[in-house]
C-alpha cells in the first residue's frame, strides 16, 4: 500500500461526523467548527441568524463585521468576500444539512486557495454529493424564541449512466433571545449534480438564499455587559422619536439574497496527472439600514474562471 502526502508547516483540521451530530440542524453552518483547535466562533444567538454580530476567529485572525482575514470557499470554489455590506458568509450559500465536512487550514494559506482572504488560513465548506440511491430526507424542527426550520431534500440516486444529483428546499424562521422584536426569516433552495464523463468527473452547484435578519447591537465593554447582561442595547417599542427609535429593532434590518453557481471538471489522466476547471458566478444583494430613516442598497457580482493543475509523485 501506498500513501502519498503533501507536507504543511499549518494545522488542518476537519469537521468529523461526530462533530456534526453534535449540533442542531437548525444552528447555522460556522457552528460546526467551534470545536476545532484554535477556532470561536461568536453568533449573536443560538442558530446564527444575523451576521452583523458574528465573529470566526481562527488562532486571532478574524472574519467580522470591520475585518476580513480568513478565506472561505465553498467546495473549493471562491465565493466573493466576507464582508458585511459587500459580501456574506458561507452561511448563505449552505443548508446545515448538506455539509459533508468543513475543512480549516490554519495559519497563512497555500498558494492553491481560491479566497479572496487568506491571510490568515482558509475554511472550505465541503457540500455533500448526491446519494447513489435514491432517497427523500425531511427534517423539522423547533426550538426557543419562536425558532422553526423545515427542511426536504431529495437525492435522484443513479440515472443516465453514471449521474446523480440532489435538490433540496429549507424555510427557518426565529425572532430574538432579548426582547422577541426581531422577525428573523430564511429561505434556502439549492441542487448539486455529478457525473462521471470519460475522464472527467464534472459537478455542477447551485444555491439561492433570501434572508430578513434583524441585527443584535455589539456591546463593546464589560461595563456595559455588567450594566444589563440581559440586554443589547436595541428596544423593541417604536415611540416617534427620532433619537429613541435610532435603536429601535426593526430598524436594524437587513435583507439579503444570494446566488452562488458553479460547473468544475476533475481530469485524471494518469495517477501523476490532475487537471481541474472551474467556472463559477455569484450575485449578492443587500439592503440594509442602520437606523431609521436611513438606508443602503448594494449589488455585488463576479464570475470567474479558475483552471488548477497537479502532480502525485
Amino acid at each position: 500500500m501506498f500513501v502519498t502526502a503533501a507536507s504543511v508547516a499549518y494545522g488542518n483540521n476537519i469537521v468529523t461526523d461526530a462533530m456534526k451530530s453534535q449540533q442542531s440542524p437548525i444552528t447555522s453552518v460556522n457552528a460546526l467548527i467551534d470545536n476545532l483547535p484554535g477556532v470561536s466562533i461568536q453568533e449573536g444567538d443560538t442558530y446564527g441568524f444575523d451576521d452583523w454580530s458574528t465573529t470566526i476567529s481562527v488562532r486571532g485572525f478574524q472574519n467580522s463585521l470591520s475585518e476580513q482575514q480568513i478565506g472561505t470557499t465553498v467546495d473549493g470554489i471562491p465565493n466573493g468576500n466576507s464582508n458585511y455590506g459587500g459580501g456574506a458568509k458561507a452561511n448563505r450559500y449552505i443548508d446545515t444539512a448538506n455539509i459533508e465536512t468543513v475543512s480549516v487550514s490554519q495559519g497563512t494559506a497555500d498558494i492553491a486557495s481560491r479566497s479572496l482572504e487568506a491571510l490568515g488560513g482558509t475554511i472550505d465548506y465541503v457540500t455533500s454529493d448526491p446519494s447513489a440511491e435514491s432517497r427523500v430526507r425531511a427534517q423539522a424542527v423547533v426550538g426557543e424564541f419562536d425558532a422553526q426550520r423545515y427542511y426536504l431534500r431529495y437525492d435522484t440516486g443513479s440515472f443516465a449512466g453514471d449521474t446523480r444529483a440532489w435538490f433540496s428546499i429549507s424555510r427557518q424562521e426565529a425572532s430574538d433571545w432579548v426582547n422577541g422584536a426581531a422577525e428573523n426569516e430564511r429561505d434556502h433552495i439549492a441542487g448539486k449534480v455529478v457525473s462521471n464523463i470519460g475522464l472527467a468527473t464534472v459537478t455542477g452547484y447551485l444555491s439561492y438564499d433570501d434572508t430578513h435578519e434583524d441585527n443584535y447591537q455589539r456591546l463593546f465593554s464589560p461595563e456595559e455587559f455588567a450594566a444589563n447582561p440581559n440586554s443589547d442595547g436595541l428596544s423593541k417599542v417604536w415611540t416617534g422619536v427620532p433619537y429613541v427609535d435610532q435603536v429601535f429593532r426593526e430598524g436594524w434590518s437587513t435583507l439579503r439574497e444570494n446566488l452562488l453557481g458553479y460547473v468544475k471538471a476533475d481530469f485524471e489522466f494518469n495517477e501523476g496527472l490532475n487537471l481541474q476547471a472551474s467556472l463559477y458566478y455569484h450575485d449578492n444583494e443587500v439592503f440594509w439600514a442602520d437606523f431609521p430613516r436611513r438606508y443602503y442598497f448594494q449589488r455585488l457580482w463576479d464570475v470567474g474562471l479558475v483552471v488548477h493543475s497537479y502532480f502525485l509523485s
